[in-house]
């Protein structure tokens, strides 16, 4: 019986503010003075009442006063206070019952003079000479079917509990049925001792109780949620436009982990502010499942706010599997990383191949640095990831770190030493022949991208090549019925004969020099639109970079 247990409750709260500790206090004196106090508020600063409910008010009384009495220690204050309120009580009720001072039938205020409960306050109302009036048994069986409605509301306002009070359309649904019922048991006010209609109104009572105490709770239930649909509302707009910091992808930035870990910090540490009220408001706010959604026009319900619930409790177990997935991928990546160091540290300076693979062609210098500064920024990001998150594998990566700068400067290092070996290549011959043919060559004015000729060493003896291709071109196919393919069309062949040599030339290319190693060629035979009979460029590759200072060394 939740209402009812409430109630009880309701009660027993209000007897503790009265100063009383619970704890000390025996069980009947608190009963007591739980029904003392509630008959001290109905019948407060009344003058007149009904004699029918005072009657059975004073009746219910006796109980209390043999509670009272059950109490092992008369001496301890509560018991004290409770018998002098109990006393103040009665006399109130005697007055509302006896204005003028008659002889009622009022319990006494000590249990060894109990009284008829079948005397003068009901003699009172009827002649001695004139015996009361009998329901006739119509009227008997609307007041047994009225009980049982109210009784029948009564259970259902119990079922329900004390939340649908919160709703002003259930209250006066409520009130109204009350007001129905009281006006249907106000018709039989003239037979208020029969049996009957008494247990009628106390049933009746009962409800009216429970209603006030729905009422009661429900007010105090408002003032502290607030405006529940306002904060749902608030609610719902955070959730639209929540945004979930991105996972950082590769390359990092300088700052971006533990920035990206702020942010996540404090979008969940709003998530659950947003989220704490929701709880409080499922076990507490009346919230009706509405058909209609909020875009509708309907009201925020249950409904809603379980989906409030369960999306917010996603978001932040999303967060924190962002953060798990994160920091075992960065793991990972940091060790890939750390493997791939070796590369470096085993570059040979002194070796031709590696000399101008790795050091002094063209942009790969550039390319080495950009990829150590990319470990070297991501090893720092982690080192300040795990720093944030207290991880144990801080010092590992700050040790990390310290070995990727050492990998850096072993690389300017043996850059360095790449530039001072690096010589232009030896010469194959000096034929000045071939030197002035070279020059000319090159120095063409159709071949303007080729730049400041500092230097020129012939690289390759001049040699004879020869060679013959065939060029197919089709202008018919034919298919037959059997699927053998015909081709039909003419077929050229070419014979090519050339000299050819090549020269090694430095050159600058913008503030810096490099080798480049051209191919020249001499065709004496070729196809139509083979230049015969020319010293041509047939090849050109840009090779090592060169001090200035190394290009006449040999």
């Amino acid at each position: 019986m939740i209402m009812k247990k409430l109630l009880l409750a309701g009660f027993l709260f209000v007897f503790i503010l009265t100063g009383t500790a619970f704890a000390d206090v025996d069980r009947n004196v608190t009963a007591a003075l739980a029904d003392i106090e509630k008959y001290e508020q109905q019948f407060a600063g009344q003058t007149t009442a009904s004699k029918t409910n005072v009657n059975r008010v004073l009746k219910l009384l006796k109980i209390t006063r043999q509670r009272l009495d059950k109490a092992p220690d008369h001496s301890q204050p509560a018991w004290q206070e409770a018998d002098q309120r109990y006393n103040t009580l009665v006399t109130h009720m005697n007055g509302l019952l006896n204005p003028s001072g008659a002889t009622s039938n009022a319990p006494t205020t000590t249990p060894s003079a109990p009284t008829n409960a079948s005397s003068p306050a009901t003699a009172s109302t009827t002649s001695p000479n004139t015996p009361p009036k009998q329901m006739i048994s119509h009227q008997r069986v609307q007041v047994k079917k009225l009980k049982r409605d109210i009784e029948s509301a009564t259970d259902t306002v119990d079922k329900a509990g004390p939340k649908p009070f919160q709703d002003p359309a259930y209250v006066e649904k409520i009130e109204t049925a009350v007001g129905r019922y009281q006006g249907s048991l106000g018709k039989f006010s003239e037979f208020e001792d029969d049996p009957d209609v008494v247990a009628a109104a106390n049933a009746l009572e009962v409800l009216q109780n429970m209603v006030a105490f729905g009422k009661d709770h429900a007010a105090k239930e408002l003032v502290a949620l607030g405006d529940v649909q306002a904060r749902l509302k608030e609610i719902n707009e955070y959730i639209r436009q929540l945004k979930i910091p991105p996972t950082p992808q590769q390359p990092f930035e300088k700052g971006q982990l533990v920035q990206w870990l702020k942010d996540l910090a404090t979008t969940r540490n709003e998530v659950i502010a947003i989220f704490q009220p929701i709880p409080e408001i499922k076990q507490r706010a009346y919230l009706p499942n509405n058909v209609p959604t909020v875009e509708q026009g309907a009201p925020y319900d249950l409904q809603d706010v379980d989906r409030f619930d369960r999306y917010l409790r996603e978001v932040v177990s999303n967060i924190d599997n962002s953060v798990h997935s994160f920091t075992a991928n960065l793991t990972h990546t940091v060790q890939f990383e750390s493997e791939n160091l070796a590369l470096y540290d085993n570059l040979d300076p002194t070796d031709p191949q590696q000399q101008m693979q790795h050091f002094l062609v063209a942009g790969r210098a550039d390319e080495i640095r950009q990829e150590i500064a990319k470990k070297h920024l991501l090893v720092s990001e982690a080192a300040e990831y795990a720093l944030l998150l207290k991880h144990d594998n801080y010092e590992e990566r700050v040790a990390l770190l310290a070995h990727i700068e050492d990998v850096a400067n072993k690389y300017e290092n043996n850059h360095k030493r790449a530039l001072e070996l690096v010589r232009m290549p030896k010469a194959a011959t000096t034929d000045s022949d071939l030197t002035d043919i070279a020059l000319n060559t090159l120095k063409n004015p159709k071949y303007d991208y080729v730049g400041e000729i500092k230097r020129l060493v012939i690289n390759s003896d001049k040699v004879h090549r020869s060679q013959k291709t065939t060029e197919a071109e089709f202008d018919k196919i034919d298919v037959s019925l059997s699927g053998t393919v015909t081709l039909s069309g003419t077929e050229t062949t070419y014979f090519y004969e050339w000299d050819q040599f090549q020269v090694a030339t430095a050159e600058p290319v913008e503030d810096k020099f490099y080798i480049f190693y051209t191919t020249l060629k001499y065709y004496t035979s070729g196809a139509e639109k083979t230049p015969l009979n020319q010293w041509i460029i047939s090849g050109r590759i840009q090779g090592s970079e060169i001090p200035e200072g190394n290009i006449n060394l040999d």
